[in-house]
């Protein structure tokens, strides 16, 4: 009994359906129309890894200046094995998703003790990286016939299979058909180009059909489905968030708070910040800022997933420095590793400072 994709839809055969022996319609139209991009020109595992992570949920247009950025100032997995996590996150602030830089980091650290991995089976080891990490790196660097799925593969797939499912079982689905339909002999420029296509042409809206190589074999074409899939799955319920945020000043220095584990944001550095209440005082943050004249400056929105965050901002001339803070001046804290609302709450107040 074949496995089932979903009711009427069987798994993939054992023979994959769009590649030749030349790699199909799908490789000649990646080697005609791939795009020029820096990771592409290199065949580094360790800078192939550093674009795959920063990839994840972030543009390729603003990547590339923090891929670049990174590769300048850790060349090698070696040099961000020694390199401190302050130094690691400042370069990083920007590109959002911290957890990403930490995992990098300690992944590298485990390279550099493990050695280098060859295959995507061993890629699987490395702490923060998993499936489609791992079949990235080890097909383009490597050459090792590993498939993956992304976002645009998903997308792909569910439109050319015309597979109406959503969320874990389309992923699954998706996984079963890009192991089937793996051109072995490439299989980095194979996995590069299902990407591409999804990225370029198979877009979430407005898909461009008349370019895709693979559009007469496109079941979603064929049935005129093509914006009805990949089903949407239910959209989380956004979250609302009321913060307050006190920037404290003394004799033209800030002072900041590092944050703790577990928090977002961990490990960096902000101005002490705590859930806001309908007293207008805080006193929790009036506790850790001390004494001094406050100012209510403006109010800063941030979203972070599916979070709306509203933060009060005041600025607090201190009549000391309070022990609990780390005090800077500006151009210290242009250095620091610091959130991105953060930094919009130290623009809105830099004039009064």
């Amino acid at each position: 009994m074949p496995k089932k994709l979903r009711p009427g839809i069987e798994s993939p055969r054992a023979e994959p359906l769009l590649s030749q022996p030349d790699g199909g319609p799908l490789l000649r139209w990646y080697d005609a129309n791939r795009r020029d991009l820096p990771w592409r020109r290199t065949k580094d595992p360790y800078a192939i890894w550093v674009s795959e992570v920063m990839l994840q949920q972030t543009q390729v247009a603003t990547v590339i200046p923090y891929w670049e950025r990174w590769l300048a100032r850790f060349p090698t997995v070696e040099s961000l094995a020694a390199a401190d996590e302050q130094d690691a996150l400042s370069l990083w602030q920007g590109l959002g998703y911290y957890r990403r830089c930490r995992l990098l980091l300690q992944g590298s650290r485990w390279v550099e003790k493990h050695g280098l991995p060859t295959d995507a089976e061993g890629w699987l080891a490395v702490p923060g990286v998993g499936r489609y990490t791992a079949g990235a790196i080890a097909s383009i660097s490597q050459n090792d016939p590993a498939a993956l799925v992304d976002g645009n593969v998903e997308r792909v797939y569910a439109r050319v299979a015309g597979d109406d499912a959503s969320g874990p079982a389309l992923n699954r689905n998706a996984w079963v058909w890009a192991e089937t339909e793996l051109y072995r002999p490439r299989p980095g420029d194979w996995n590069q180009a299902l990407m591409e296509l999804g990225a370029t042409v198979c877009k979430p809206v407005k898909p461009d059909c008349t370019k895709c190589p693979l559009e007469g074999q496109c079941v979603a074409r064929q049935t005129w489905r093509v914006d009805e899939l990949p089903t949407k799955s239910a959209k989380p319920k956004t979250i609302q968030l009321r913060h307050a945020v006190w920037v404290p000043v003394f004799e033209g220095r800030l002072g900041l708070r590092q944050i703790p584990d577990g928090l977002w944001w961990q490990g960096m550095w902000e101005f002490p910040r705590a859930d806001a209440l309908p007293d207008p005082e805080v006193p929790e943050l009036r506790d850790l800022v001390g004494s001094g004249w406050r100012q209510d400056v403006g109010v800063v929105r941030h979203a972070v997933t599916h979070h709306r965050i509203t933060i009060e901002v005041s600025l607090v001339r201190c009549d000391e420095p309070r022990a609990g803070l780390r005090w800077v001046t500006p151009d210290e804290f242009a250095a620091l590793p610091v959130p991105t609302p953060q930094r919009r709450v130290y623009r809105l107040v830099r004039p009064l400072v």
